[in-house]
């Protein structure tokens, strides 16, 4: 068995294969996909009850965003019985934007649920546990649920033993007053919490962003989320810095995208989630260097990936390095983010935007 030679680009939206071209799964229970309904558990009642509650924990803001699927799906479940939720929180500011019914207070950590539940039933959000789930179409296919807000989505499903609405991509938007994106106007978001190993440079970005407008001749627009105090070099001229914007400012930005280019980070994520005022949403390709693609993404349609090969490894196996313990340099350069040409990026992201074919 050997790793992929070349990055990986998939394609935002439902994951469906072959039966033998699965990734390592755990297989759900009942065949959701043709209409089958988990066997009903007691704990539904008691949560329609006493309400319900999710603590995140103090993690950042990607795991924050993607596990916002797990109160979705609680929410989903009592909404008949709790119409009004509450977060307590450092991300108040962000998370009076999102589309569930929440109102909001600062405060330390996350947590989210139904308001004045005394006694509340305790969910926490942890990505680590819940595995990538397979569920069996027919005969020859099976739907991979491998998504993270998916796992959490399901995992409330099989808890609660009753039939979630939601297909895919379950995670709640964020809300922009923007109408329309500006044509060709491109994102690219170099913050990370792990500069040394998922980062793809801000050179990078600016290699990318001469690639697409050699590709089209157009009034581009390059605009450049950076971590506090650092600056594009003058390689990079043409692009608009931002150096260290709060989440809340970004959706906006997003909104005003047509395409957004960032590393594997909960910037990116956001763009994934945001929502324009029409209802449409920006185009995103997340870029993986250590972290499987297949599970830290939105599942939304349009929220795609290029990925190094042992990211790809990881998506296949469902394994973390940092929960499982692998040292990712024992495989060489696979995990090396910068190593995937820029071309090959801006390529597939003017494809993933509508602009050219291939």
């Amino acid at each position: 068995m050997t790793l992929a030679e070349e990055p990986v680009r998939h394609r935002g939206g439902r994951y469906l294969v072959r039966r033998e071209q699965a990734p390592v799964g755990r297989l759900l229970p009942y065949r959701r996909a043709n209409g089958e309904t988990p066997p009903r558990r007691a704990r539904i009642d008691a949560v329609r009850e006493n309400g319900w509650r999710v603590d995140f924990g103090s993690r950042g803001l990607g795991d924050l965003l993607l596990g916002l699927a797990m109160a979705q799906a609680l929410h989903d479940a009592t909404h008949d019985q709790f119409d009004a939720l509450e977060y307590a929180g450092s991300r108040a500011d962000l998370i009076a934007r999102c589309t569930l019914p929440v109102t909001v207070a600062y405060g330390d950590g996350h947590t989210l649920g139904t308001r004045g539940s005394d006694n509340a039933l305790e969910f926490d959000a942890v990505p680590e546990s819940p595995p990538t789930l397979l569920d069996l179409v027919d005969a020859d296919m099976v739907e991979v649920h491998a998504a993270l807000p998916m796992r959490y989505y399901l995992d409330i499903e099989q808890t609660l033993g009753v039939r979630l609405p939601a297909s895919d991509d379950p995670c709640p938007r964020f809300r922009s007053s923007v109408a329309a994106p500006e044509a060709f106007h491109v994102v690219f978001v170099a913050t990370t919490s792990r500069p040394d190993r998922k980062d793809y440079g801000i050179d990078n970005f600016g290699a990318v962003a001469e690639h697409l407008s050699a590709r089209h001749s157009s009034a581009w627009r390059f605009s450049l989320l950076t971590p506090p105090g650092h600056q594009p070099p003058a390689s990079v001229g043409r692009i608009e810095g931002l150096h260290g914007p709060a989440a809340v400012d970004c959706i906006d930005l997003f909104a005003t995208a047509e395409l957004v280019i960032g590393n594997d980070t909960g910037l990116t994520h956001l763009a994934a989630l945001t929502l324009r005022a029409d209802g449409t949403q920006p185009h995103v390709v997340g870029l993986y260097g250590r972290h499987g693609y297949a599970k830290w993404i939105t599942g939304s349609p349009r929220h795609n990936a290029v990925a190094t090969p042992f990211s790809h490894l990881m998506s296949l196996a469902d394994a973390c390095p940092v929960r499982d313990r692998y040292d990712d340099t024992v495989w060489s350069t696979a995990s090396d983010l910068r190593a995937i040409p820029a071309k090959d990026i801006a390529d597939f992201a003017g494809q993933c935007a509508g602009w050219w074919q291939r």
